[in-house]
């Protein structure tokens, strides 16, 4: 793929768009671990820094106080346009941290290959006596080579066009849009 700009990218959902989709997932979030007095959520860096702010802030909005951020540093792609492997940086401090008699929310960005969410997951569920379940702002099925689908999502997406903004990044850039996006060269 040739060098990539902003004019290279069409806009898939906006802001608005995305908002109310947050605002939805985290209503719902919120109705399923009522009955416990806190939760975990683990955001994977770096992709779902935008989203987990706004998911957390909906969240706080519901329920202040409630949830407990633990964040993990996972690499999949680096900058490259395929799959490395999965690493998973600082999960060993989950099990000094986590509330293991709570719920636990894993977030992130996108699933697609579902690589990342289910070994996260599976790390998580060896810790944790309560529920493990995930939430992501795309589920993305071109690329699943696991049998695993997303407790929550915002938007779907049937194809394998590389998606921008918002978290997610082309080699590293377009993390920082507003918006999701296709690019379309």
């Amino acid at each position: 793929m040739k060098d990539i700009t902003v004019s290279d990218i069409e806009v898939l959902w906006d802001k608005t768009q995305i908002d109310g989709e947050i605002s939805r997932i985290a209503k719902a979030i919120d109705s399923r671990v009522k009955n416990y007095d806190s939760v975990n959520l683990i955001p994977i860096l770096s992709g779902s820094v935008m989203f987990v702010s706004d998911l957390m802030s909906q969240l706080e909005d519901l329920r202040p106080g409630f949830y407990k951020m633990f964040p993990l540093i996972v690499k999949s792609y680096g900058n490259e346009l395929e799959s490395q492997g999965t690493k998973i940086y600082g999960d060993e401090f989950l099990t000094d941290s986590l509330d293991k008699d709570s719920p636990t929310i894993v977030v992130d960005d996108l699933m697609d290959t579902g690589e990342t969410l289910l070994k996260v997951k599976q790390s998580v569920e060896k810790i944790c006596n309560k529920p493990v379940l995930t939430a992501v702002l795309l589920n993305k099925h071109g690329k699943r080579k696991h049998v695993i689908e997303p407790d929550y999502y915002c938007f779907s997406l049937n194809d394998k066009s590389w998606v921008v903004g918002y978290g997610m990044d082309y080699k590293g850039k377009f993390r920082g849009l507003n918006y999701v996006g296709t690019i379309f060269n």
